[in-house]
Protein backbone atom coordinates (compact mmCIF):
# COMPACT_ATOMS: atom_id res chain seq x y z
CA UNK A 1 0.00 0.00 0.00
CA UNK A 2 2.98 2.50 0.80
CA UNK A 3 4.19 2.00 -2.83
CA UNK A 4 0.62 3.26 -4.44
CA UNK A 5 0.54 6.17 -2.10
CA UNK A 6 4.27 7.30 -3.34
CA UNK A 7 3.40 6.40 -7.17
CA UNK A 8 0.01 8.72 -5.98
CA UNK A 9 2.37 11.61 -4.46
CA UNK A 10 4.96 11.18 -7.61
CA UNK A 11 2.46 11.14 -10.35
CA UNK A 12 0.79 14.47 -8.85
CA UNK A 13 4.24 16.61 -8.01
CA UNK A 14 4.56 15.21 -12.09
CA UNK A 15 1.42 16.48 -13.04
CA UNK A 16 0.85 19.96 -11.48
CA UNK A 17 0.64 23.37 -13.00
CA UNK A 18 4.06 25.24 -14.43
CA UNK A 19 4.55 27.50 -11.78
CA UNK A 20 4.50 24.39 -9.08
CA UNK A 21 6.51 22.07 -10.93
CA UNK A 22 8.95 25.31 -11.54
CA UNK A 23 8.88 25.27 -7.45
CA UNK A 24 8.93 21.31 -7.02
CA UNK A 25 12.11 21.17 -10.00
CA UNK A 26 14.13 22.78 -7.21
CA UNK A 27 13.12 20.84 -4.00
CA UNK A 28 12.09 17.40 -5.57
CA UNK A 29 14.08 15.23 -7.44
CA UNK A 30 11.85 12.51 -8.91
CA UNK A 31 11.06 10.73 -12.16
CA UNK A 32 8.43 8.78 -13.54
CA UNK A 33 8.91 5.75 -15.46
CA UNK A 34 6.06 3.42 -16.81
CA UNK A 35 6.74 -0.27 -18.80
CA UNK A 36 4.12 -1.37 -20.53
CA UNK A 37 3.74 -4.95 -22.07
CA UNK A 38 2.40 -4.69 -25.29
CA UNK A 39 1.24 -9.20 -25.75
CA UNK A 40 0.33 -8.50 -29.64
CA UNK A 41 3.16 -6.73 -30.96
CA UNK A 42 5.77 -8.12 -28.64
CA UNK A 43 7.45 -5.40 -27.42
CA UNK A 44 7.79 -3.49 -23.63
CA UNK A 45 6.55 0.45 -24.32
CA UNK A 46 8.59 2.52 -21.88
CA UNK A 47 7.76 6.36 -21.07
CA UNK A 48 10.48 7.85 -19.01
CA UNK A 49 8.84 11.72 -17.73
CA UNK A 50 11.47 14.09 -16.16
CA UNK A 51 11.92 17.08 -15.03
CA UNK A 52 13.70 19.22 -17.75
CA UNK A 53 15.43 21.71 -15.49
CA UNK A 54 17.19 18.30 -14.07
CA UNK A 55 17.46 16.72 -17.37
CA UNK A 56 19.24 20.30 -18.86
CA UNK A 57 21.63 19.96 -15.65
CA UNK A 58 22.86 16.86 -15.60
CA UNK A 59 23.46 17.04 -19.46
CA UNK A 60 25.36 20.16 -19.15
CA UNK A 61 27.66 18.40 -16.54
CA UNK A 62 28.51 15.53 -18.79
CA UNK A 63 28.88 17.74 -21.84
CA UNK A 64 30.40 20.39 -20.51
CA UNK A 65 28.25 22.96 -22.10
CA UNK A 66 24.46 23.85 -21.76
CA UNK A 67 22.23 22.38 -23.58
CA UNK A 68 18.79 23.43 -25.05
CA UNK A 69 16.09 20.78 -25.54
CA UNK A 70 14.38 21.99 -28.07
CA UNK A 71 17.24 23.38 -29.80
CA UNK A 72 20.66 21.73 -29.26
CA UNK A 73 20.93 19.82 -32.72
CA UNK A 74 22.16 16.17 -30.93
CA UNK A 75 20.02 16.91 -28.17
CA UNK A 76 18.33 13.46 -28.63
CA UNK A 77 21.11 11.71 -29.04
CA UNK A 78 22.56 13.43 -25.45
CA UNK A 79 19.59 12.06 -24.15
CA UNK A 80 19.60 8.50 -25.35
CA UNK A 81 23.71 8.03 -24.51
CA UNK A 82 22.46 9.21 -21.18
CA UNK A 83 19.56 6.83 -20.69
CA UNK A 84 21.95 4.14 -21.59
CA UNK A 85 24.37 4.29 -19.19
CA UNK A 86 21.61 4.49 -16.21
CA UNK A 87 18.44 3.31 -17.62
CA UNK A 88 19.48 -0.80 -18.26
CA UNK A 89 16.21 -3.43 -18.27
CA UNK A 90 17.85 -6.76 -18.47
CA UNK A 91 15.72 -10.08 -19.12
CA UNK A 92 15.84 -13.09 -17.05
CA UNK A 93 18.21 -14.56 -19.36
CA UNK A 94 20.74 -12.16 -18.89
CA UNK A 95 20.82 -10.33 -22.06
CA UNK A 96 20.19 -6.71 -21.77
CA UNK A 97 18.21 -4.75 -23.80
CA UNK A 98 18.51 -2.93 -26.80
CA UNK A 99 16.69 0.50 -26.31
CA UNK A 100 15.24 1.87 -29.55
CA UNK A 101 14.41 5.59 -29.56
CA UNK A 102 10.88 6.19 -30.33
CA UNK A 103 10.84 10.25 -29.85
CA UNK A 104 10.27 12.69 -26.67
CA UNK A 105 7.67 15.65 -25.85
CA UNK A 106 7.43 18.86 -23.29
CA UNK A 107 4.83 18.94 -20.86
CA UNK A 108 5.29 22.73 -19.02
CA UNK A 109 8.18 21.76 -17.04
CA UNK A 110 8.88 18.07 -17.63
CA UNK A 111 9.90 16.30 -20.69
CA UNK A 112 8.70 12.47 -21.58
CA UNK A 113 10.81 10.37 -23.52
CA UNK A 114 9.77 7.13 -25.29
CA UNK A 115 11.68 4.36 -25.85
CA UNK A 116 11.08 0.45 -26.39
CA UNK A 117 12.68 -2.85 -27.31
CA UNK A 118 11.46 -5.98 -28.62
CA UNK A 119 10.48 -8.81 -26.22
CA UNK A 120 8.75 -12.15 -26.84
CA UNK A 121 8.10 -13.04 -22.87
CA UNK A 122 6.68 -10.39 -20.21
CA UNK A 123 8.58 -8.91 -17.81
CA UNK A 124 8.46 -11.55 -14.70
CA UNK A 125 11.73 -11.76 -13.55
CA UNK A 126 13.72 -9.15 -15.67
CA UNK A 127 16.35 -6.81 -13.55
CA UNK A 128 15.79 -2.99 -13.86
CA UNK A 129 18.98 -0.34 -13.11
CA UNK A 130 17.66 3.15 -13.00
CA UNK A 131 20.07 5.63 -11.67
CA UNK A 132 18.67 8.66 -13.61
CA UNK A 133 20.36 11.49 -11.65
CA UNK A 134 21.69 9.81 -9.10
CA UNK A 135 25.32 11.03 -9.58
CA UNK A 136 23.95 14.78 -9.66
CA UNK A 137 21.07 14.94 -6.38
CA UNK A 138 21.26 12.84 -3.62
CA UNK A 139 17.55 12.86 -2.47
CA UNK A 140 16.57 11.57 -6.23
CA UNK A 141 14.20 9.16 -6.22
CA UNK A 142 13.17 7.27 -9.47
CA UNK A 143 9.75 5.18 -9.30
CA UNK A 144 8.74 2.32 -12.20
CA UNK A 145 5.75 1.58 -12.37
CA UNK A 146 5.32 -2.12 -15.07
CA UNK A 147 1.81 -3.70 -16.57
CA UNK A 148 1.94 -6.79 -18.32
CA UNK A 149 -0.67 -9.75 -18.52
CA UNK A 150 -2.59 -8.50 -16.12
CA UNK A 151 -0.33 -8.04 -13.50
CA UNK A 152 1.59 -4.54 -12.06
CA UNK A 153 5.00 -3.95 -10.50
CA UNK A 154 6.70 -0.99 -8.54
CA UNK A 155 9.65 -0.15 -8.51
CA UNK A 156 11.32 2.42 -6.45
CA UNK A 157 14.88 3.20 -6.92
CA UNK A 158 16.39 5.68 -4.55
CA UNK A 159 20.50 6.56 -4.65
CA UNK A 160 22.38 3.55 -3.65
CA UNK A 161 20.42 1.17 -5.19
CA UNK A 162 21.14 -0.27 -8.15
CA UNK A 163 19.21 -3.52 -9.42
CA UNK A 164 15.83 -4.62 -9.09
CA UNK A 165 13.91 -7.40 -10.16
CA UNK A 166 10.54 -6.56 -11.53
CA UNK A 167 8.17 -8.98 -9.53
CA UNK A 168 4.74 -8.99 -10.58
CA UNK A 169 1.18 -8.80 -8.54
CA UNK A 170 -2.07 -9.17 -9.85
CA UNK A 171 -4.16 -6.10 -10.22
Amino acid sequence: MKIYKLSFVFILIISQTANVLSFAAHRFHTSLTRIDYNAEQKLFEITVQIFSHDLTAVLKDKNGKPVDLEKTPDVDKLIFDYLGANFVLTAATGEAKTLKWVGKEFDADSVRIYLETNSAENLEGYKLQNTLFFESFSEQTNLVVCRYDGRRADLLFKVGDKIKEIKGIEK
